[in-house]
């Protein structure tokens, strides 16, 4: 098993390839942008896409998807159920009525408007046997917003929910920082050990966000 990070698009997202080499298979962690070095990434280690997993439905974690879904038709896409309406034929009208700043609309817009439409909705505690990941429901930075933790790998993608030091923003649309309190609560749960890959930025563990992190124990 290995986990390799590509760091794509303008706001330096974390996109993440889980692969199996035993099975050859891989999964995709929020391909935000940049889907020529996400597949790049892929080819490097010769395993095929089995899903794109989403953390949530921010822009700048899945404009590479309709590029992915092109070189890859059976890959599944992932996602918290209640952030399921920013894909599909309905997204682009999503963000355009939930979105102040429409600079980004102008720069994405056929990638927007090119959004495939989901395969499964993710609900908390939910296991995605395939992978052995357990889906963490996680609202505050998205009412969607989901973890996956891999128990025996001992890692967690954490997405915007949790950072190194930090958390999402929740002044965004649908945000609500009593929400990711509680969900960063939730994590803080899980054992020390547990490696946090986010969204953005380095990687950390949940014992130093114990320790560390200003938000743990509000």
């Amino acid at each position: 098993m290995f986990v390799e990070r590509v760091v794509v698009g303008p706001y330096q997202t974390n996109c993440y390839i889980l692969g199996q080499d035993e099975t050859s298979s891989c999964w995709i962690i929020d391909p935000g942008n940049d889907p020529e070095a996400i597949i790049s990434c892929i080819k490097k280690h010769q395993v095929n896409p089995v899903a794109v997993l989403l953390t949530h439905t921010h822009w700048d974690h899945i404009t590479a998807l309709p590029a992915i879904r092109k070189a890859y038709p059976e890959v599944e896409i992932l996602v918290g159920r209640e952030d399921a309406n920013f894909l599909g034929k309905n997204a682009y009208r999503h963000f355009s009525e939930t979105i102040t700043d429409r600079t980004f609309l102008d720069a994405y817009k056929e990638q927007l408007q090119l959004l495939p439409e989901p395969t499964t909705l993710l609900d908390d505690g939910q296991m995605l046997d395939d992978c052995h990941m357990r889906v963490i429901h996680t609202p505050g930075h998205t009412p969607g917003g989901v973890c996956f933790f891999h128990e025996k790998g001992a890692f967690l993608f954490s997405g915007d929910t949790l950072f190194a030091g930090g958390i999402g923003r929740t002044d965004l649309y649908g945000g609500s920082y009593t929400e990711i309190i509680a969900s960063l609560k939730k994590l803080m749960e899980l054992p020390g050990e547990t490696r946090v890959l986010p969204g953005h930025g380095p990687s950390t563990t949940i014992a130093e966000e114990q320790a560390n992190n200003p938000y743990v124990g509000v």
